[in-house]
Formats: structure tokens, sequence, C-alpha cells
């Protein structure tokens, strides 16, 4: 990848998906920023035995099977950590081809990576949170929040070559969707922290154009096991955050 940015990007995008390809691409360009295109994995397209060892279902993990989307979504994050450590990018940033870029994107990824220190592993740039912890501030005054349930969706992230590798280490079998299994930081070390004001919007909030095709949980059994598992992730990331950043973190986050 030659300059054009500050650090490499990957635009996922499946190959059938030519028109948010186009508005990716145009996005970027009048940005000024150069960006490579990585070809989503497919999920709908993979036959059934495939799926089954790719993500078997597990109720202990997640109160629902994934959907072939669910799993090609999953795959296609897992080969953008793959690229990033094949190349050994100190940092990269992978977005979805949904994303909406927020004013003056550019200067403010410069000042993400200016930061002092070792990077973060993964640093969320789309989507927000109540409560939670600044742990850095950039000189442009966007606050790095951490939170003991970090946010939702993968649209736009920017890793490490050290979160990417912690990231690989536990990502196989998928037993959740990709995002719910980035927010249990605790089983998989990925230290996730998120930007506030994010620098980047959702482009399909109503999933109308989505191809993910996430299943619902079915019927009163389905509706139960989902109570189920938000209470464990609520008693879970509650307790794991109490013991590892404290008592006045752990109090700030309750405001989300």
């Amino acid at each position: 990848m030659s300059g054009g940015a500050p650090c490499p990007i990957l635009v996922i995008n499946l190959r059938s998906s030519t028109a948010r390809w186009a508005k990716a691409s145009a996005e970027l360009t009048a940005a000024g920023l150069a960006f490579e295109r990585l070809e989503a994995a497919d999920g709908r397209i993979l036959p059934a035995e495939e799926l089954a060892r790719l993500a078997p279902p597990n109720a202990g993990a997640f109160f629902k099977p994934l959907s072939p989307g669910e799993v090609g979504c999953f795959l296609s994050h897992v080969a953008a950590a793959e690229r990033i450590v094949r190349e050994g990018w100190p940092r990269a940033l992978v977005l979805e081809d949904d994303f909406l870029l927020g004013p003056d994107f550019t200067r403010r990824l410069e000042d993400l990576l200016a930061l002092p220190g070792e990077p973060f592993d993964l640093i969320k740039i789309e989507g927000f949170l109540r409560g939670g912890q600044t742990v850095a501030v950039t000189p442009g005054g966007q606050r790095l929040r951490r939170h003991r349930r970090p946010p939702s969706r993968t649209a736009a992230q920017l890793w490490s070559l050290a979160g990417a590798r912690r990231f690989l280490a536990t990502a196989r079998p998928f037993l959740r969707p990709v995002d719910v299994h980035l927010k249990h930081w605790w089983e998989h070390g990925v230290e996730v922290v998120y930007v506030d004001p994010p620098l980047v919007g959702d482009g399909d909030a109503a999933g109308v154009t989505s191809t993910i095709g996430a299943r619902a949980a079915e019927g009163f059994a389905g509706a139960c096991r989902r109570v189920a598992y938000k209470a464990k992730f609520a008693f879970a990331s509650h307790g794991h955050y109490l013991f590892r950043r404290g008592f006045l973190p752990w109090l700030r986050s309750l405001a989300g």
C-alpha cells in the first residue's frame, strides 16, 4: 500500500456490493486517502458443513446460532487481521463499506495515530456510549474512553499489530457475531477503547442494504435465551471491569 494515508486502510466489501464500493471509494478519495479493497467473505454461499465447522452452535456462549452472513462478516474481519499481521503493520484502519466519514476525518485520524506510548489494541472510531473512563485525549480534543461494554458494530476500527494478533489467537471457532465477540474483552484480552465523539457515522443505520441477515431469537424459548445471555454478560462485564479497573472507573461505566 502506497502513501496518501497516515496508516494502511482496508475496506471490506462484497464483490456483489458495487454501489457500496463506489460510495466508499468516493468518500475516501475525497478525503485524500489511499485505501485498498479487501474482498468480504460471503457466508451465504458456504456449504452447510463449513458453516457448522466455523460457527458451531453453542448455547452457553450465545443465545442463537450465527447466520451465514454473520459467519461471513467474522471471516472478513479475520482476513483483515491476518493481513495486518502478515504485513507487520503497526497500525491499520479496517472499514466496512457502509461508513460515513465525519468532519475533518483525516486530521482526526492523524491525531489518534500521534498519541504517545504503546498503541491501544483496538480503537473503535464509530459508535457512542454514555459513561466510561477517559484514558487519553488527543491534541484535537478527542477523548479515548474505556467502558465495560464497548460499542457494538465493527464499521470502523483502528487496530494495532498486537491487537490483531490477540484477536486472531481467540477468534476461532466463531461462537458469537464478531462485534459481540469483541465486547467480551475479558475472554480474549484485546483492550478495546472508543473515540468520543466518533470519527465515523453509520451509513446504513436502518440495515436496509445489509447482507448480514442476523437471525432473530425464535419464540418464547428464544426470548428467554436472549434475556439469560444479556444477564450473564452484564454480570460478567461488571465483575471483570470492577476487578481489573477498580471501583471509580466501574462506577463511571454505570452511566452507560
